[in-house]
């Protein structure tokens, strides 16, 4: 699968997000973010990659609240 070097940054955007050494609850709240940016400017899997990757974080640090918001962005 060939992906455009934009969308490889801003992959690996959401996976530096992801394993920055950070409080977890942070961490996910800045991937929901960039889930939202990539979403508004039409890049549907980028932002589900990110939701996806915040719901790994939320379920881990056992954030219901937060996991409650991510199912909100996801539907």
């Amino acid at each position: 699968m060939e992906i455009d070097p934009p969308k490889r940054w801003k992959l690996w955007k959401a996976e530096i997000l992801y394993r920055l050494p950070q409080e977890s609850r942070k961490k996910i709240k800045n991937l929901l973010k960039l889930g939202d940016e990539y979403k508004s400017s039409g890049e549907e899997e980028l932002a589900e990659h990110c939701y996806h990757l915040s719901r790994k974080l939320a379920e881990q640090a056992r954030a219901v609240h937060l996991l409650k918001k991510i199912e909100q962005r996801v539907r």
